[in-house]
């Protein structure tokens, strides 16, 4: 396909459209009917769904370039890779300890940790080395910013309550919770380490200024969905003060209680089915 030509054939909002927001759309429809219909087919066809939606927003750099949203692919594009590396190995760490379903082999436990160790590793790479988005030389994708702290926060903060979670009601999961305090160790000292050491295009101070950002939107974030919860329980309970008492039923006549003692004479001697 030509694509510069159908750059030029079609409105530029409408193509953004087309290609880039209709795409975002098409992600989590495709989740919701691989996951919500019982019909194989179905199933499928939101996978298929799914997975053409995150194409199309990878490509949206070179689909619809002269959107600024385009942007956003490009660093999903970008990140991708490290990510799923990290969210694998987080799946084979977890399901290789003491789990009663789909347990895997001990010996998955070790490519886990380097899966995860690798996706790490390559993430930082994007932090101090060349590996850093860019959307033109020496012009870094403006929602690395926004990702690379936030991510590294939420990380060290996840992996801190998933911690103390598997000692408080966890069984036998002592080695997992160590793991979970390892990865948030790493995790905050990558954090002090962005915030003194600058990388050959993210300097120290921007990544202190967007770190902070990034504490303000985890905060908001915190308080919102606990006052949400506050008010969706005040709904319920003002809902049911509002409802009248329930009234009260009659007592059982002797005939119904002359039935109800002849099934049970019936059915509790065990010699009949």
């Amino acid at each position: 396909m030509n694509i510069q030509g159908f750059h030029y054939a079609m409105d530029e909002m409408l193509q953004a459209l087309l290609l880039f927001w209709i795409p975002i759309a098409m992600v989590p429809l495709g989740l919701w009917l691989s996951m919500s219909s019982a019909s194989k087919s179905t199933t499928a066809y939101g996978k298929y769904l799914a997975f053409l939606g995150i194409i199309m927003i990878c490509l949206s750099p070179w689909t619809v370039p002269s959107s600024p949203s385009s942007a956003a692919g490009h660093l999903l594009g970008a990140i991708i890779g490290p990510c799923m590396l990290i969210i694998i190995g987080i799946y084979l760490i977890s399901f290789s300890g003491n789990v009663p379903v789909g347990k895997l082999p001990r010996s998955d436990r070790r490519l886990g940790v380097l899966m995860s160790g690798a996706g790490f590793v390559w993430l930082a790479g994007m932090h101090w080395w060349i590996l850093t988005p860019q959307l033109s030389p020496d012009e870094v994708n403006p929602y690395w910013y926004v990702f690379w702290p936030t991510f590294i926060l939420l990380t060290s903060c996840l992996a801190s309550c998933s911690a103390v979670t598997l000692l408080t009601i966890g069984d036998r999961r002592r080695t997992e919770s160590n793991a979970m305090f390892v990865v948030s160790g790493l995790s905050m000292a990558i954090l002090l380490l962005g915030l003194n050491i600058d990388g050959p295009l993210v300097q120290a101070d921007e990544f202190r200024e967007h770190l902070w950002l990034a504490v303000a939107d985890m905060a908001g974030i915190a308080v919102g969905s606990l006052l949400s919860i506050l008010v969706f329980a005040f709904v319920i309970y003002s809902y049911e003060r509002s409802l009248p008492s329930p009234k009260a039923i009659e007592p059982p006549t002797s005939s119904e209680l002359d039935q109800v003692s002849t099934l049970l004479q019936a059915h509790l001697g065990g010699e009949e089915e």
